[in-house]
C-alpha cells in the first residue's frame, strides 16, 4: 500500500508534465488543436490512463483533461479526475481565467475545487467545503502561481523555456489546496524508441523536482521521506499556431521505487488532428 500512495504521489508530480492542455470543440482559424494518450504502469503492469485534448492560438489556451485507474491497481488505489482550465497566453507568460477539476476516490464522494484567478488573488470553491485554515497558504504564497492545467499548458508550450532549458525552468502551482513547485533540469539529449514505437528520435533528458511551499502536505512528505528522483524525455513537435510554434511533449516519464518503476508512457499525439510526420523518424 505504501508503495501505492507513493506511485500516485510520483504520478501527481510528473503529470505536469504530462497533462496536456487546451480544448475547444470548434478551433478558431489559427488556432492549433493536440490530443495526447498516455499509459500509467507500476511493476511494468498497466494500471491508468489519461485523455487529453486541447487547443492554442496565439494569446489564449483552454484544457481538458481526464485520469482513471484500473487494474491491479486500481482496486487499492481507484481514482477518476477530470479538470478543465482556460486563460490568456503570451509569449513567456500565462494568465489562468478559472480552474475547475471533480475528482472521486474509491468510495469517499465527489470532491469539486474550482479556483478562480480574474482578481488579485486567487479564490477557491470546494465541494464538500474543506479546513482552508489548518495547512494555509498565503495570500503572498498565491501571488504568481497556476492552477495545474494552466502549468501544463505553459510546460506544452514552451513559455519558460530556452537554449538552456529546453524542458523550460519550472511552474509555480496552486491547486486550491496546496501551493507547489515543479521544476526541471536539462541532463542532455538521448535518443528515445518508445516499446509501442510510436515515437524514435532524439528527445532532451530532463530530471523532474517536487518542492512542496504550503497547504496540505502529501503523505510521504508529512512523514517526513524524500520523493524518489523523477525523470521525463521530452520531444519538440511542430505547432504553427502557438506563440513558440511547437510543443514540448513529454514521450515518456518513470521514476524507481523500491518495488518497481513507476512509468508514464506515449500512446498516441496528434497535432492539428494528425500525427506529426517525423514521429517514427529513425534518421
Amino acid at each position: 500500500m505504501r508503495n501505492i500512495r507513493l506511485a500516485r504521489l510520483v504520478f501527481g508530480a510528473v503529470a505536469l508534465a504530462v497533462l496536456a492542455t487546451p480544448v475547444a470543440s470548434d478551433p478558431s482559424p489559427g488556432a492549433s488543436t493536440l490530443n495526447i494518450d498516455y499509459t500509467l504502469s507500476f511493476w511494468a503492469i498497466p494500471f491508468g490512463h489519461t485523455n487529453y485534448d486541447g487547443t492554442l492560438t496565439s494569446n489564449s489556451y483552454s484544457a481538458s483533461a481526464h485520469f482513471e485507474t484500473s487494474g491491479l491497481v486500481g482496486f487499492f488505489w481507484k481514482s477518476v479526475i477530470d479538470a478543465t482550465s482556460s486563460g490568456e497566453l503570451g509569449a513567456h507568460s500565462i494568465m489562468p481565467a478559472v480552474y475547475d477539476s471533480y475528482s472521486r476516490d474509491r468510495d469517499k464522494p465527489m470532491q469539486r475545487v474550482k479556483v478562480k484567478f480574474d482578481s488579485d488573488q486567487p479564490v477557491t470553491f470546494a465541494e464538500p467545503a474543506y479546513d482552508m485554515t489548518q495547512y494555509p497558504v498565503s495570500e503572498v504564497q498565491k501571488k504568481g502561481a497556476v492552477d495545474p492545467m494552466s502549468a501544463v499548458s505553459a510546460i506544452l508550450t514552451g513559455v519558460k523555456a530556452d537554449a538552456a532549458n529546453p524542458c523550460g525552468a519550472g511552474v509555480q502551482v496552486f491547486d486550491g489546496r496546496r501551493r507547489y513547485d515543479v521544476l526541471f533540469t536539462y541532463l542532455k539529449d538521448e535518443p528515445v524508441q518508445l516499446g509501442n514505437k510510436l515515437f524514435v528520435g532524439n528527445a532532451h533528458l530532463c530530471q523532474i523536482h517536487y518542492n512542496q511551499i504550503a497547504g496540505y502536505k502529501q503523505k510521504i512528505i508529512q512523514a517526513g521521506r524524500a520523493l524518489p528522483p523523477m525523470f521525463a524525455d521530452f520531444a519538440e513537435f511542430p505547432a504553427p499556431g502557438t506563440p513558440a510554434g511547437h510543443y514540448v511533449v513529454a514521450v515518456k516519464l518513470w521514476s524507481a521505487l523500491s518495488l518497481g518503476t513507476v512509468t508514464v508512457t506515449l500512446d498516441s499525439l496528434k497535432v492539428d488532428g494528425a500525427t506529426p510526420g517525423h514521429m517514427n523518424n529513425r534518421s
